[in-house]
């Protein structure tokens, strides 16, 4: 405010030469806006309007991650020998199950077990399942026998079940194990991998596919697609092999019976016995990774143990340690 008439502030009143030179110089920018129009307000900045959804999702996106890192380790942190949580209907099952107790289910009752935080486990009826140790990382329980249903989300080697001298890994999968009181038993993976370890003898199962095993030894996997013809075959095979008999005969069997579906059983049955790569395995096996025309230097050194021959084709086979992290359905079921 003034205090009295000045010329910066009424352009009616005259003003000095100097006020008068800087008008003159200036007054080609003067605004005068129509008549009647009022003067306008100056545009003011506004964003774009994909940006408000764009800047809404990446805040959505932010918290989601926020709340992953603070979720997953809690999810995979667990107190040693802390007991597992047993949900069942069955009035005489207990409702937790801690370090070297035994729950068993008889021919009526089902119950469910928590895996700590990792994932559950059904107890099917006629089941007897012992928790043999939990910690952070490491959960193991025996299937003395009956059958079982695991689904469990964590990285591989979280969870295992044991079967007397042999142990079935959990890479990060769903699967279905049963046991006879002969150790006899039949593992299914529904998804991800598992690996039947026993007498120092090492079996890759991934998903979609079976393995049986006994006290001593395991099988090859076999696609759930395989015919039963194919299985048999393959079986007397395994078992010929593992006593030091070569039969070819049953070799080009397993070979013309091969489906496409069966390329994991193929590619098993020549890692656990190199030897087979002399016959007629080794050529279908190389027509199911696309190579018509079979390598003699590579089928030589597959002959004689090389990991390295292996390998090019065990590197077309997408194997674990997998992302167990992408089957996040299985930390929903």
């Amino acid at each position: 405010m003034v205090d009295r008439p000045d010329p910066l502030w009424d352009p009616a009143l005259p003003g000095d030469d100097e006020l008068v030179r800087l008008e003159a110089l200036l007054g080609r920018y003067r605004h005068v806006p129509a008549e009647g129009q009022a003067w306008a307000l100056p545009p003011t900045s506004r964003a774009p309007r994909w940006r408000r959804p764009a800047l809404a999702m990446a805040a959505v996106l932010v918290a989601c991650a926020v709340g992953i890192a603070a979720w997953l380790p809690w999810r995979l942190q667990w107190s040693e020998h802390h007991d597992w949580a047993v949900e069942t209907d069955a009035p005489a099952l207990p409702r937790t199950l801690r370090v070297g107790q035994t729950l068993a289910t008889s021919a009526g009752e089902t119950a469910t077990v928590q895996v700590a935080r990792i994932g559950h486990m059904q107890v099917l009826p006629g089941t007897r399942v012992r928790l043999v140790d939990t910690r952070a990382g490491h959960h193991r329980l025996e299937l003395l026998d009956g059958r079982v249903r695991a689904r469990i989300w964590a990285p591989p080697g979280y969870f295992g079940i044991a079967a007397g001298d042999a142990e079935t890994v959990d890479l990060g999968c769903a699967f279905e194990m049963q046991r006879n009181l002969q150790g006899e038993g039949d593992i299914r993976v529904l998804s991800g991998w598992v690996m039947h370890r026993v007498q120092g003898q090492e079996t890759l199962v991934p998903a979609g596919s079976h393995l049986r095993f006994d006290a001593s030894r395991s099988g090859i996997p076999l696609a759930e697609t395989a015919s039963v013809a194919f299985a048999a075959r393959v079986e007397q095979l395994d078992l010929a092999m593992a006593k030091g008999e070569r039969v070819t005969g049953v070799e080009a069997q397993v070979a013309e019976r091969a489906t496409d579906d069966d390329r994991f059983t193929v590619l098993t049955l020549l890692t656990r016995y190199p030897a087979l790569a002399s016959g007629p395995l080794y050529p279908r096996l190389a027509a199911m990774f696309g190579e018509t025309v079979p390598d003699p230097a590579h089928r030589q050194a597959w002959q004689q143990g090389s990991v390295h021959a292996m390998n090019r084709w065990w590197e077309q086979v997408p194997r674990p340690p997998k992302a167990w992290w992408l089957n996040w359905r299985d930390a929903l079921g």
